[in-house]
C-alpha cells in the first residue's frame, strides 16, 4: 500500500475521514508542544515517548488520506490510550492526562465501521483502564514527579486540547447529521430517474402556492404533458432507451423553464409543471416556447438519431375549483391535444 498517495475516499466513509484528518492534526501539535516541556521537566522517558506519538499521528494521518480508515484508528486510538496511561502513571492524577480516556471514547463512536459489540468492548476496556488510573494515583505512597503550578499547567493544556477534540468531533457528528436530513429529504422528495421532484413533492408545493394564492390572490397556471409515442422508444430500442429520453427531456425541460417555475415527474412518461404568479396567457406563451425548444432538439442513442415532440395540456388556478379539479382539467386537455394530433398546447379556455 501507497500511504503517501491521498486515494479516493468513498461517501461512505466521509465523516470517520474527515473527522480523523483533523484530529490527526491536533494530536501531532499536542504531541510537539509536550516534546519540550518534558525535557523542561527532566522526564525525559515521557519526551522520548511523545516523539514516538508524533510519528504515530503522522502515520495515522497518512493511512486515513490513503483511505485506510480502519488501521488510522487503530493506531491514533491506541496511542492515545497508552499516552494517556504512562503520562498519568509518571505524573499522577492532576496533570489530567486522563482527559484523553473520555476523548478516546468519542474516537471509537466515530468509527460508523465497528459493530455495537464491539464498539461496547473498546469502551468498557477505557472505562476499565480509567478505574485503574485512579485507584493507582490515588494510592497514599503514590510520587508525584512535578511541582503544583507544573501540573496545573499541564492540566490546563490537557482540558483545552480535550475540549478541541470534542470540539472537533461534534461538528463532523452535527454535519453528518445534517447530511444525512438532507439526502432523506431529498429521497423523499425526488424522483431517483430523473432528479425531479417526485408526485409527493409537487403536491407539497402546489399546497403552498394554494395557501400563498388565498393570502395575495395571485393566480397560477397549471399543466400536464407528456412524451408522444413514448412507447415505441422502449419497443424500438429497449427500457434503456425510455429511460434515457425520460432524463434527457428532464434535463431539457428544467434548463428551459423560468427559474421560479417548477417541475416533477407525475407518473411514468407524464410530468407536471407548476407556473407560479402567472395568468393562462403567460403560461401558454411560456409552455409554447418549451414546446418548440422540445420539438427541435435532436438526440443521439447507439448511433439512432431522433427528435422527441410532448404535448402540453394546460388550466389556471384561481380559487374556482380545487387543485385537484385543476389538475383534472389539464388532464384533459392533454388528451385533447392527443386525439388533435399530439406536439401541441392545450389550454382550457381554448
Amino acid at each position: 500500500m501507497n500511504i503517501l498517495k491521498p486515494a479516493e475516499i468513498s461517501r461512505d466513509n466521509y465523516r470517520l475521514y474527515f473527522a480523523l484528518n483533523y484530529l490527526c492534526y491536533l494530536g501531532v501539535f499536542a504531541h510537539l508542544l509536550f516534546i519540550p516541556l518534558f525535557y523542561r521537566l527532566n522526564l525525559s522517558e515521557l519526551a522520548v515517548i511523545n516523539m514516538f506519538s508524533v510519528v504515530f499521528w503522522i502515520l495515522g494521518y497518512l493511512l486515513n488520506r490513503s483511505a485506510y480508515h480502519v488501521e488510522a484508528f487503530i493506531v491514533v486510538v491506541s496511542e492515545a490510550m497508552i499516552h494517556a496511561v504512562l503520562a498519568t502513571f509518571y505524573l499522577g492524577w492532576d496533570a489530567g492526562f486522563h482527559y484523553y480516556l473520555f476523548s478516546t471514547i468519542l474516537f471509537i463512536s466515530i468509527n460508523h465501521r465497528l459493530n455495537v459489540q464491539v464498539m461496547i468492548f473498546q469502551a468498557l476496556l477505557v472505562f476499565a483502564a480509567y478505574i485503574f488510573l485512579y485507584i493507582y494515583t490515588h494510592r497514599t505512597n503514590f510520587e508525584v514527579l512535578a511541582p503544583d503550578y507544573i501540573l496545573n499547567t499541564l492540566n490546563f493544556m490537557n482540558v483545552f486540547i480535550n475540549f478541541s477534540a470534542f470540539g472537533i468531533q461534534g461538528y463532523f457528528f452535527r454535519t453528518a447529521s445534517i447530511q444525512a436530513e438532507e439526502k432523506m429529504e431529498r429521497l423523499a422528495s425526488t424522483d431517483p430517474l430523473t432528479n425531479l421532484f417526485n408526485r409527493r413533492k409537487m403536491e407539497e408545493l402546489m399546497s403552498r402556492e394554494i395557501v400563498r394564492f388565498q393570502r395575495d390572490k395571485k393566480v397560477f397556471t397549471v399543466a400536464i404533458t407528456d412524451i408522444d409515442n413514448f412507447k415505441q422508444f422502449n419497443d424500438n430500442y429497449g427500457h434503456d432507451c425510455g429511460d434515457y429520453v425520460l432524463q434527457e427531456i428532464s434535463k431539457l425541460m428544467q434548463e428551459s423553464l423560468r427559474t421560479q417555475d417548477l417541475l416533477a415527474r407525475w407518473g411514468g412518461e407524464e410530468f407536471l409543471i407548476m407556473l407560479p404568479d402567472t395568468n393562462l396567457i403567460g403560461g401558454k406563451h411560456t409552455i409554447e416556447k418549451l414546446r418548440e425548444t422540445i420539438e427541435n432538439k435532436y438526440y443521439e442513442y447507439k448511433g439512432v438519431k431522433f427528435s422527441v415532440t410532448m404535448t402540453f395540456g394546460m388550466t389556471i388556478y384561481n380559487g374556482e375549483n380545487d387543485i385537484d379539479n385543476c389538475i383534472k382539467h389539464a388532464d384533459e386537455m392533454l388528451y385533447a391535444g392527443k386525439r388533435g394530433g399530439r406536439n401541441r398546447v392545450v389550454a382550457t379556455s381554448d
